[in-house]
């Protein structure tokens, strides 16, 4: 009895010697911090497909759910062809609409769950000589969805992107709180939450662009992170034209919205109730809510814009696009 009992010991020692040494292992960064926010240029490219209209530009927020469709976060075994053709056509919608500014949500720069594909330099290529990158999820194996293991997603190595027609002279990020209400194993392996700003240079004028993608679960830090954002718009739209996009992971039509600490404050918005097209940017399979905006303050007039319908499935979110012109100084 006293040889099982100490086999059995001997097991159990093993096995939590085994899930302590991967637990630190597989919460650690594929890249070093000085790699999480970067700022590139194609100086070859610079100015290539881009339509000078003095007073005029357009962008578009899209979370791009790393090219998953409609399999975003599901248990599910994805063939590398679903990505392949998602990412063609997202290449298609870009090449049609030609939005000046590009802000990308759940981009990844090489996850085995996307098959190593550097998505955000496929979107880029041809296109796009100016782009900012933010990493906001570096892990050597994300062990998710749970069940089954041959699901999980692995290496992780994804974030948020910016890409411009236009010089992108600045780049910062703005780390958002974590959930404090997750254990410590849950947060150790969980993305961070983050405020991506770039100042682009357009038609000779300055414009911050802010790039968010707020917490999705906790509606306690969402609110947090609303907060702050919000702060971080009215620092740089009281001294510049100012646009603040992205997945707010919040519906007006919601019991007790987050974004309404926004909507309070009365920023102008893209107003999607207003256009031709659906008001509604999630789920793109039936879309019923609104998670996804663009924000912007009074030196720009909106010319244009809506639900970017035509993106079909490539996500499990719509884009948002729109046009805007600069306010002569008197208007």
């Amino acid at each position: 009895m006293k040889i099982i009992i100490r086999i059995v010991a001997a097991i159990l020692l093993l096995v939590s010697g085994f899930a302590t040494a991967f637990y630190f292992w597989a919460q650690q960064p594929n890249r070093s911090a000085t790699e999480h926010v970067l700022l590139r240029t194609d100086s070859l490219r610079a100015g290539v497909g881009r339509e000078e209209v003095d007073t005029v530009f357009s962008i578009m927020t899209y979370n791009i759910g790393y090219l998953s469709g409609m399999t975003n976060n599901e248990p599910v075994k994805r063939d590398e062809s679903l990505f392949s053709a998602n990412l063609q056509q997202a290449v298609g919608l870009l090449g049609h609409l030609k939005p000046d500014i590009v802000c990308l949500q759940e981009i990844d720069y090489g996850s085995v769950r996307s098959y190593l594909v550097d998505q955000e330099a496929e979107l880029a290529d041809t296109i796009y000589p100016f782009v900012a990158r933010a990493v906001n999820w570096d892990k050597r194996y994300v062990p998710f969805p749970y069940w089954p293991p041959s699901v999980h997603f692995g290496k992780v190595l994804s974030g948020q992107s910016v890409l411009s027609k236009f010089p992108v002279t600045e780049h910062l990020v703005d780390t958002l709180a974590q959930v404090a209400s997750v254990p410590f194993y849950y947060r150790a392996f969980y993305l961070h939450r983050l405020a991506q700003v770039v100042k682009v240079v357009i038609h000779d004028k300055e414009v911050m662009v802010i790039n968010v993608h707020l917490e999705a679960f906790d509606r306690d830090t969402r609110e947090r992170h609303t907060k702050a954002v919000l702060r971080l718009y009215r620092r740089y739209s009281a001294q510049y034209p100012t646009v603040m996009v992205g997945d707010f992971n919040s519906s007006p039509d919601e019991e007790n919205p987050t974004i309404e600490t926004i909507l309070r404050e009365g920023l102008r918005t893209v107003d999607l109730r207003d256009m031709s097209t659906i008001p509604y940017t999630y789920s793109s399979g039936t879309p019923s809510s609104r998670l996804d905006y663009i924000f912007y303050n009074e030196a720009l007039e909106r010319v244009d814009g809506g639900v970017v319908t035509e993106a079909g499935q490539i996500s499990d979110h719509l884009p948002v696009r729109a046009v805007f012109r600069f306010k002569a100084q008197s208007e």
